[in-house]
Order: structure tokens, then C-alpha cells, then sequence
């Protein structure tokens, strides 16, 4: 009868076992190592480009004589095309070069933009006379290959914001290992970090850099930035032996266009 009870009891309460241990993350790149090379090249990269994005009206009313409907026409064309190659750039990413390769094409493009536009306001030969604002209807008008030249720095620019802007903020949560505890924790953490130092670099170019492109000089005021993009190249460059990198595997453009064809 004992036996018959110890075995009734054991049938029962079965015994327990205790709770496997929460999943350690097995990657050796990426994690906060990473980050800081991350958040290093977004904060001087956004510092560069939104003391342009700010200030590019002003630019080009004082410097280019030019003035109404061209003016919205071309601020705006210039920042529709920037938004479309952002698309682009993350369909490219996702499907062929991956976001690091994408983030560096996009960073040099922009360098690239930013370096056009500095000799813009250097070199005189780029740019209309300078009119002296008390006969704005008689202003010499720019050249078509002054234009031209104005045109290709801001499609370089729109380049870079093509490979930027999709792959920045993805390429830093790539680096935490989201399966763990740990890596979503780093994560969230990593989003408020990465919003913090877009803050401050905006507060930067609003102020300090708008400041001086306004009342000082358009070629400081654009080396800034162009010394600002070449910093972040430098930063996100020495950063390559921290990263993980994800493989492209596949776009959802590319899937959504699939079902639409029949």
C-alpha cells in the first residue's frame, strides 16, 4: 500500500526542472562597440545636410537673383527628389548592396554635394554678379551653366540623402541581437541616444551654422558642413571592424510589385 501511495504521489507531482537560462547572444560585432562609430557619423552628417535644407532659399535669393515661383519650384523638386531616392536607396539596400555599402555611397554622394556647393559660393565665375537689392527686377540673371553646375550639387546631395535616410537609424539597430533580453533593452536605448544627438546636431545648424552663413560667409558657412561630412565618412569608416552586417535578402518592393503581376 506505501508503495502504491509513493507511486500515486510521484504521477502527481511530477518532478521540476529548472527554467533554461535566458539566450545569451553568440555574435561578436555589433552592440553598443558599434553604436558609438554610428551615432558618430549621423550626428556631423545631419548637422551638414540641415544647415543646407534651412537655409537654401536664403542662398539662393541672395546669391543666384532668383526669386519666386523658380525658387519654390526648385527647393521643392530638389527635396521631392531627395524623399524618391530615399525609396530608392532602401530598395537597393534591402535587395543588392546591403545598408552599409548604401550608407557609404549615400555619405560620399552627399560629401560630394555639399563640396560643389562650397565652391559655389567661392568661386564668383559659378554665380550672377551680386545685385544690390534696390532693383531686384533688374538683378543679372545666372547663366544656364551656372545652373547647371547649382543642379548637380543638389542631385549629388539628393544621392546622398537617397542612401542616408532609409539606412542610418536600420544599420544601428542591426547591431543588437533583438532574440535577447539584453539586445532589445540595448535597443530601445539606442533609439533614444540616436534621437538625442539628431537634436542637438539640429539645434547646432539652426543656429550656430545658419548664424554664420547668414552673417558671416557662405563659404565658411558651407566648409562647415563639408568639413562635417567629411568627419562623418571618417568616423563610420573607422568603425568598419565593430559592425554586423546583415546580407540583403530581398526588398519589400520587389514583393509587393509580385503580386501585383498577374
Amino acid at each position: 500500500m506505501e508503495i502504491m501511495t509513493h507511486s500515486a504521489s510521484l504521477q502527481q507531482d511530477p518532478p521540476t526542472h529548472p527554467a533554461p537560462p535566458p539566450k545569451a547572444s553568440t555574435r561578436k560585432a555589433g552592440g553598443w562597440k558599434a553604436i558609438k562609430y554610428i551615432i558618430g557619423n549621423e550626428s556631423f552628417e545631419k548637422l551638414a545636410s540641415m544647415s543646407l535644407i534651412s537655409n537654401i532659399t536664403v542662398y539662393l535669393t541672395t546669391k543666384y537673383n532668383l526669386s519666386g515661383i523658380f525658387v519654390v519650384n526648385v527647393v521643392y523638386i530638389w527635396n521631392g527628389s531627395s524623399n524618391i531616392a530615399s525609396l530608392a536607396g532602401a530598395f537597393v539596400a534591402d535587395a543588392y548592396l546591403g545598408r552599409f555599402r548604401t550608407l557609404l555611397f549615400g555619405s560620399i554622394a552627399s560629401l560630394l554635394g555639399m563640396g560643389t556647393m562650397t565652391l559655389t559660393a567661392a568661386i564668383h565665375q559659378l554665380r550672377p554678379p551680386t545685385c544690390d537689392g534696390r532693383h531686384q527686377s533688374h538683378c543679372p540673371h545666372p547663366k544656364s551653366w551656372q545652373l547647371a553646375f547649382l543642379f548637380i550639387a543638389l542631385a549629388f546631395l539628393s544621392l546622398g540623402a537617397g542612401g542616408i535616410r532609409p539606412c542610418n537609424i536600420a544599420f544601428g539597430a542591426d547591431q543588437f541581437d533583438i532574440s535577447t533580453k539584453k539586445g532589445r533593452s540595448q535597443l530601445e536605448s539606442f533609439f533614444n541616444w540616436w534621437y538625442f544627438s539628431f537634436t542637438i546636431a539640429l539645434v547646432v545648424a539652426l543656429t550656430a551654422v545658419v548664424y554664420i552663413q547668414t552673417n558671416f560667409s557662405w563659404v565658411l558657412g558651407f566648409a562647415i558642413p563639408t568639413a562635417c561630412l567629411a568627419v562623418s565618412i571618417t568616423i563610420f569608416l573607422l568603425g568598419c571592424h565593430t559592425y554586423f552586417f546583415k546580407k540583403p535578402q530581398g526588398s519589400i518592393f520587389a514583393d509587393i510589385a509580385k503580386v501585383h503581376v498577374p
